[in-house]
């Protein structure tokens, strides 16, 4: 009797095999031997992944792997377009900043009033730190290079980390200048507070950088500028932090709060003034002290976050829930485990250990983790640099020595008691003492998979013995080996059907 292989090419040695394993299941497979590949480059350029050809005779497969090697894919176009989009927004603040400079300057100019001059000054405090921001930005986004292989996106990091701390002391200087008002309202006599809260309205506005404080002798021209302010400052809120959530950018959410901070502080000046217009002067530090509540939550949720960056903590683990679904839809993984992330500014590095049939080539496996890297890069363009660890899967053939937990970063610790040598030694023993003229020993494949041992063993036999008895004997072969060696959970005995000299004819 023969066998009829359909659609297979000449480009290694057939073999018949028998997968043996704890669960009993008995099987027959002819498989292509990787070892022995010929004139491989024109069969692969005709195909782009791992694929099986199955007979459909219940009993028998052949298969064929595929496409050898690995592909590198760099992902960085929409990435650098949506920067280029985010370094626009800095500029638009840095440009509204000089432009709010310039109008309260000429405004506290021509109205005489010292606040909005006051305010100018600020305004130009202002552009310093927006010209900090966009630095930082542009620092972070320089090409990584020998003295930095991880990229420079801590420097936005820092960035964010600064303007925090400015927020913080804006917080401080409201709520000092507020609290000194109501200190001043509460221990004077009903008719000196009057006067000192009025006093204090007027001459305190450098104290805090954020008093935005009015020149009641020329209202309309500056009530004018402090509603541009405001609507400006918060037009740019609106624009930064959208683009900052957007990006995951720590840098542009706190520099949207400090636009925000500046927009709330020009709309207490203004409550404070209308206050003072119906009589209730009290408004203006009451609301002071809540403004300055919410800009010290800001920094300190803001200054917070980036210092977690900048130690390298893990991002929880909810986050990349995304990106694991993204690796498991990648053909050829079983699973993933130890999915582990940092953020340097706008980016992100991942280090993930995705699981593969442990049968898997060398070749196909690395293979397969560059599709993962590749479908990473172009589902999640804020990552850029995937750190891939590959390990067997062993939950198909042995669930209770799959055990993994995502917590415990300490490494596999690997212990088979046998050498190499000594382990050929005692398979050898077996076959010459149990099996010394029926069968021959070709060749032994260890897989170490979590301390225990799936054992591939290549074998030949007479030309014209029976498949029945062959599977018979191979059944023999996979019984004496797990009762000898009991390292050994799973042994596959693959059939040599033809002599290494053997060409199949195409």
């Amino acid at each position: 009797m023969g066998f009829r292989f359909f659609r297979l090419n000449p480009i290694s040695n057939p073999y018949l095999s028998r997968i043996s394993s704890i669960t009993h299941k008995n099987s027959i497979f002819t498989h292509q031997n990787p070892s022995k590949i010929t004139s491989l480059t024109t069969q692969l350029q005709q195909f782009n992944d791992p694929s099986y050809v199955t007979i459909n005779p219940p009993n028998f497969q052949t298969f064929k792997r595929w496409h050898f090697g690995h592909s590198h894919h760099h992902h960085q176009g929409p990435h650098q377009d949506s920067s280029k989009k985010s370094e626009d927004i800095f500029r638009l603040g840095l440009a509204a900043d000089i432009g709010l400079t310039a109008g309260k300057a000429v405004t506290g100019y021509l109205s005489g009033s010292t606040a909005i001059i006051a305010d100018a000054a600020h305004s130009l405090s202002d552009v310093v730190l927006s010209s900090v921001a966009l630095l930082s930005f542009k620092a972070a986004r320089v090409p990584r290079d020998k003295e930095h292989p991880y990229g420079h996106g801590k420097f936005e990091t820092l960035g964010a980390l600064g303007i925090s701390g400015m927020l913080i002391v804006t917080a401080g200087g409201i709520a000092w200048h507020a609290a000194d008002i109501l200190l001043a309202w509460f221990t004077a006599a009903p008719e000196v507070a009057s006067h000192s809260l009025m006093h204090e309205h007027g001459n305190h506005s450098g104290q805090s950088g954020h008093d935005h404080k009015i020149d009641m002798q020329h209202p309309i021209l500056a009530l004018n500028m402090v509603i541009l302010s405001i609507a400006v400052k918060e037009g740019l809120f609106r624009i930064t932090k959208r683009a900052g959530e957007k990006e995951g950018s720590g840098l542009m959410k706190a520099n949207a709060w400090h636009h925000r901070a500046d927009a709330i502080s020009s709309f207490v000046a203004l409550i404070g003034v209308g206050g003072s217009i119906v009589g209730v002067k009290i408004l203006d530090p009451l609301a002071g002290l809540l403004v300055s509540g919410m800009i010290l939550k800001a920094g300190l949720e803001t200054g917070y976050q980036s210092v977690l960056e900048l130690v390298d903590a893990a991002i929880p683990q909810q986050q990349l829930d995304p990106h694991r679904k993204t690796i498991l839809q990648v053909e050829g993984v079983k699973g993933c485990h130890r999915l582990r992330g940092r953020r340097a500014g706008s980016f992100l590095h991942l280090d993930v250990h995705i699981e593969v049939d442990p049968f898997t080539s060398v070749s196909a496996a690395h293979h397969i983790g560059e599709n993962v890297r590749h479908r990473i890069h172009e589902s999640h363009p804020e990552v850029v640099e995937v750190f891939i660890h590959i390990d067997p899967s062993i939950s198909q053939i042995s669930p209770e020595l799959d055990v993994k937990d995502d917590l415990n970063d300490s490494e596999e610790n690997y212990d088979i008691s046998l050498k190499d040598e000594e382990f050929d030694n005692i398979i050898s023993d077996i076959f010459s003492s149990h099996f010394p003229k029926k069968v021959k020993l070709e060749h032994i494949t260890p897989h170490l998979l979590q301390n225990k041992i799936m054992l591939d063993v290549e074998v030949s036999m007479p030309p014209d013995i029976m498949i029945r008895d062959a599977m018979m004997m191979a059944e023999e072969v996979e019984k004496e080996i797990l009762k000898t060696v009991s390292d050994v959970i799973q042994v596959h005995v693959q059939l040599r059907l033809s002599s290494a000299n053997h060409t199949i004819p195409s």
